[in-house]
């Protein structure tokens, strides 16, 4: 019995380490994913000043078709790098791996985007007939290639867990874009070209700098055997990869040509859904995407160690992870409305219905990337493909039907379906793979709890949206609380609060 009790003692001190270095590492990148995304929020009030809805929406429709464009260039060679990182020992090796990413991503991404080119004056008539908007759809195919080379350069330093780099990088990344999202967008008046002028500048310039100084460091080498592993791991990634984005992204399309009698008032709808899907992404790229940042290549360190207890540590991370995630998702969905009533024009209101289902499946998109761990691990990365699938198949079906009836409602429930398919059937396949104790009782609890909170919090109503929102947070930030009453916490966890909580006050006497 002393034994186990050591044993399960030494695992509880394992996992709170491991959870206090997340919480370290992730927060500084928190700091580079808030940084870098920042400019797309704090430019809303420009936005929806400067640029009419119906401009909003084309905007949307291109970024739409870059990012799809970019997902096929980029054929996921940053999660190859880091699986064949972390899967050789000697650092020569290592560095012939990342030199061989770069590399093979030039060699087969520049066809792909002159492909592209080629192809904008048909592509763009999905946008619109405009001339103008197949002009700024070439500029984002451009702006793709250096995206992903960045995104490279980003995924190397985290592997090597240079968080202070990516801040810094980032920070200056930032400081050039919204200078000339200013410059440009107010000053010269060049609209939403304005933006894509300032993406390609600022994303190319961070792309070749990181790339040169890495290369430096790494050494120009290429392997072919490496590349060709890298390829057949990735390459099946990328119809998923299609399919989560087509997921998301589809609904738009829905909304754009569900009243083809009044294009002008559907690229309004197309607006305001995507300004709503804009602050829904907030709990991704400022909360999911940060801590992944951090954790998805040392939770591939973890599976691929000796350590025993690295599958535990894994589970309870995504525990905890849910648990901030779904937090973040209750605390900006209870006050959506006032934020967007404070923030933008009245022309834009009607966006705040969007918000909680698409934060919503956000979350289910976090959970995703936790139950795929033993679908990365055995590098079966192609049962993804045949997911994505499905999962869009759910989408689309969803869509065809509940748009044309309920609009931004249909739109914005379509992802949701199609991620909880999704994730159902990740976990399925993973967990046959390679099984972790995940606790799904636990996250059940987080999820049951939240939905009660949001919907007390919707009762509550005042004239000042300031009044609404404290009043409504106030409410979502019992939810800690709402857990411990109905026993969520386990004897470590709360034990270990007790003891963070016994060195506070020590250290305010």
């Amino acid at each position: 019995m002393s034994k186990i009790k050591n044993n399960n003692s030494s695992s509880e001190s394992g996992i709170s380490k491991e959870i206090k270095s997340i919480g370290q590492k992730s927060g500084i990148y928190m700091v580079g994913q808030v940084l870098s995304r920042a400019i797309g929020f704090v430019m809303i009030p420009v936005y929806t000043r400067y640029i009419s809805p119906t401009n909003y929406g084309a905007m949307e429709l291109i970024e739409i078709l870059a990012s799809s464009l970019g997902i096929i260039v980029a054929i996921n060679i940053g999660e190859s790098m880091a699986r064949f990182y972390y899967g050789e020992k000697e650092q020569c090796v290592r560095n012939k791996v990342v030199s061989t990413a770069y590399i093979g991503f030039t060699i087969v991404g520049i066809p792909i985007v002159l492909v592209g080119l080629a192809l904008t004056p048909f592509l763009g008539e999905v946008v619109s007939e405009k001339i103008e908007y197949e002009y700024i759809l070439q500029i984002a195919f451009i702006t793709t290639w250096f995206s992903v080379l960045c995104d490279i350069g980003f995924s190397y330093l985290r592997m090597l867990y240079k968080a202070k780099l990516f801040v810094i990088v980032t920070l200056m990344q930032l400081f050039i874009a919204l200078s000339l999202n200013i410059y440009l967008i107010v000053f010269l008046g060049l609209d939403i070209l304005g933006i894509f002028y300032a993406t390609l500048i600022s994303q190319s310039l961070a792309g070749i700098v990181l790339a040169l100084g890495i290369l430096r460091n790494t050494k120009v080498i290429f392997s072919f055997e490496i590349f060709k592993g890298m390829i057949k791991y990735g390459l099946p990634l990328v119809p998923s990869r299609i399919a989560i984005l087509l997921g998301f992204v589809s609904n738009r399309f829905f909304l754009r040509w569900s009243n083809v009698t009044d294009p002008v008032h559907a690229l309004a709808q197309v607006g305001l859904f995507s300004l709503g899907h804009k602050f829904g992404l907030i709990i991704n790229r400022f909360v999911t995407v940060p801590f992944n940042s951090y954790w998805n290549p040392r939770r591939m360190e973890l599976l691929l160690s000796d350590d025993t207890e690295s599958r535990r540590t894994v589970a309870r991370v995504c525990t905890y992870a849910t648990l901030v995630t779904i937090y973040a998702a209750l605390l900006l969905s209870v006050g959506i409305k006032s934020v967007i009533e404070i923030m933008a024009s009245p022309a834009y209101l009607e966006a705040y219905i969007v918000v909680p289902f698409v934060a919503l499946a956000y979350v289910a998109l976090g959970i995703e990337t936790h139950f795929s761990a033993g679908i990365y691990y055995s590098k079966q990365t192609k049962s993804l493909t045949y997911i994505g699938i499905l999962g869009l198949s759910v989408v689309l079906i969803w869509n065809y039907i509940f748009v044309p009836k309920y609009g931004l409602i249909g739109a914005a429930t379509s992802n949701l379906a199609g991620f909880i398919v999704r994730t159902i059937l990740i976990y399925k396949v993973s967990q046959r793979m390679c099984w972790i104790p995940y606790e799904i009782g636990r996250i059940g609890v987080i999820f049951i709890m939240s939905i009660m909170l949001f919907l007390l919090s919707q009762l509550i109503e005042h004239s000042s949206p300031y009044i609404t929102f404290l009043l409504r947070t106030s409410i979502a930030m019992l939810l800690p609380f709402a857990l411990f009453l109905v026993g969520f916490y386990t004897k470590g966890e709360l034990e270990y609060f007790a003891s963070i909580l016994q060195r506070r006050l020590s250290f305010i006497r």
